[in-house]
């Protein structure tokens, strides 16, 4: 398992409801599974149903000190993921936000930044890589872990 414990008080969302503590230890569950597993690799590897690589290392990575840096599309390898996704109160607070019919599910990614690696996630915005036709566009972030000054965002 990676090196981190899940706390339902110290989640945004945990403490209000919105995500159950067991539904996100579910998420770190299978986050650490693909850390172990990626012990196993050097390079990216997997596909997404598009074809793209599914795990990306990051440059220190290593069998005794993975770095796994990003997982494209956990929703269609991870019932707990797309779950999360498509039919959490989060989905559900996000489709209320829209409004009407017209919600649609873009992509999910996992960005992670485990302990002592040089794995960076900068602020950043993400509308103007986003396809679309209007501002009718909703991002949904979940902090699975605890995000503090020591591994927040660089």
């Amino acid at each position: 398992m990676a090196n981190r414990a899940v706390s339902s008080a110290g989640l945004s969302g945990g403490r209000r409801g919105y995500f159950p503590a067991l539904k996100i230890a579910a998420l770190q569950t299978d986050f650490d599974g693909w850390v172990e597993e990626s012990r196993g690799h050097s390079a990216v590897w997997g596909e997404t149903l598009d074809g793209r690589p599914r795990f990306d290392l990051e440059e220190d990575h290593s069998a005794e000190h993975p770095s796994l840096r990003r997982v494209t599309s956990p929703t269609e390898i991870s019932a707990a993921y797309h779950h999360a996704a498509l039919n959490s109160r989060m989905a559900t607070i996000a489709a209320q936000l829209i409004g009407g019919s017209g919600t649609r599910f873009h992509h999910s990614k996992i960005n992670s930044k485990l302990p002592h690696t040089a794995t960076q996630v900068k602020w950043h915005q993400d509308f103007l890589f986003t396809p679309h036709s209007n501002d009718d566009v909703i991002t949904a972030l979940l902090m699975v872990s605890d995000v503090t000054p020591e591994n927040g965002p660089a």
